[in-house]
C-alpha cells in the first residue's frame, strides 16, 4: 500500500503570547496527503487554513508558533525539525504559492534574476540548462512570450500574470508537494479558473501533490480528490470530494454549499451564514459551528465532539445530516 507523501497526525499550534501564555488558534487536525492527490482544505477566514499551511512549511519563528503533533514528511517530523534539516526541503521537496503574488516578488529584480535565484539556493541546474528549464515552465503556464516575462519587472505585469510567475517559482525545482494558500484571491473569476485550472494540470503532468487551501467550496470540485472542511480550528467534515458536496454530512459544509450562486434554486435569495467565525478567545464546550446552525440541538454545546467516521467519510457533528443538499 503506497505510503502518504504528506501525514499530519494531532497538529495542535498555539500563538505565544507576551507573558509566556499560550494562545490555541489550531487543535486536533489530522489528514495524510498521498502521492499525486489533490487534497482541498476548506474553510472561512479566521478558520485556521492559512496557520496549518504555515506550521507545515515552518514559515514562523519557534518564538512566536508553538507546534504539537506531527508533521511527516519524507523520514522527517517537520513540526520539530530544526533549520538546517527545513532548509534544504523547503522549494526543493515542498512549496508554497501565496495569496498576493505582488508581496511574494521583489520589485526591483527581473523575473529572470528572481526565478534563477530560486534554482540556484538548490543548485539543481546552472547557466543554459537553468535558463531553458525556466523557459520552458514559463510556457507550461501559459505565457505565449517567456522571454518577455524573463525581462519583466513585476509591476509591468497583471495580477494573473504575476500569479502565473508565483506558480513558475513555487515548480522550479520540481518539489513532490504544493501548497497553495488561497492563490486566486486576489484575481477575478475568469482568472481563479486559470490560474485553478493551471496547478491541476500541472499536479496532473508531473506527479504532483496539492494541498489547495480556499474558502470556496465550488472553486475546488471539478480538481480535488479530497475535502476537508475546517471551522473554528477544527476539522468538521472530511471525504472523497465528490461525497462531500454531493452528500454533505455536517450542517456546516452544507451551509457552505448553499453559498454558492449555482446552487439557488427557483431564483431564491441566497440565505448565507448568520454571524462570523468565533474568535480563538470565545472557543466554547461543544461544536463551534453551533451557534450559527440550523440543525442546532442541545447536545451540540455539551462537551467535545469527537471527530469520528460516518459511512465514507469523518465527521465532527452528534446529529450528522443524513441527505445531500438539492441540486
Amino acid at each position: 500500500m503506497t505510503a502518504p507523501l504528506l501525514s499530519i497526525d494531532r497538529l495542535a499550534i498555539h500563538v505565544r503570547q507576551e507573558g509566556g501564555a499560550r494562545l490555541k488558534i489550531v487543535e486536533d487536525i489530522s489528514f495524510d496527503i498521498m502521492p499525486g492527490q489533490f487534497f482541498a482544505l476548506i474553510g472561512e477566514s479566521g478558520s485556521g487554513k492559512s496557520m496549518i499551511a504555515r506550521a507545515i512549511m515552518r514559515l514562523m519563528p519557534d518564538e512566536v508558533l508553538d507546534i504539537e503533533g506531527s508533521i511527516r514528511f519524507g523520514g522527517h517530523d517537520l513540526a520539530h525539525a530544526g533549520e538546517s534539516i527545513l532548509r534544504p526541503l523547503r522549494g526543493s521537496q515542498f512549496s508554497m504559492i501565496f495569496q498576493e503574488p505582488m508581496s511574494s516578488l521583489d520589485p526591483l529584480m527581473t523575473i529572470e534574476r528572481q526565478l534563477s535565484e530560486a534554482v540556484e539556493a538548490h543548485g539543481k541546474r546552472r547557466g543554459v540548462a537553468m535558463r531553458k528549464h525556466i523557459l520552458d515552465l514559463l510556457a507550461r503556464v501559459r505565457f505565449r512570450n517567456p522571454e518577455q516575462i524573463l525581462r519583466s519587472y513585476p509591476h509591468e505585469l497583471s495580477g494573473g500574470m504575476r500569479q502565473r510567475v508565483m506558480i513558475a517559482s513555487a515548480l522550479v525545482n520540481e518539489p513532490k508537494l504544493l501548497i497553495a494558500d488561497e492563490p486566486t484571491t486576489a484575481l477575478d473569476v475568469t482568472i481563479q479558473a486559470q490560474v485553478l485550472d493551471i496547478i491541476a494540470s500541472l499536479a496532473r503532468d508531473y506527479g504532483l501533490s496539492v494541498l489547495f487551501i480556499s474558502h470556496d467550496l465550488s472553486l475546488v470540485y471539478e480538481n480535488a480528490d479530497e475535502i476537508a472542511v475546517l471551522y473554528g480550528g477544527v476539522l468538521m467534515e472530511q471525504g472523497a470530494a465528490r461525497a462531500v458536496i454531493e452528500r454533505p454530512a455536517h450542517p456546516y459544509t452544507s451551509a457552505l454549499l448553499a453559498c454558492v450562486p449555482r446552487r439557488r434554486r427557483d431564483g431564491a435569495r441566497q440565505e448565507g451564514i448568520e454571524g462570523t467565525v468565533p474568535s480563538v478567545s470565545d472557543w466554547r464546550p461543544g461544536c463551534r459551528f453551533a451557534a450559527r446552525c440550523a440543525y442546532r440541538q442541545p447536545q451540540c454545546t455539551e462537551g467535545d465532539i469527537a471527530f469520528r467516521m460516518l459511512e465514507d467519510r469523518r465527521v465532527r457533528c452528534v446529529a450528522p445530516l443524513l441527505e445531500g443538499m438539492p441540486a
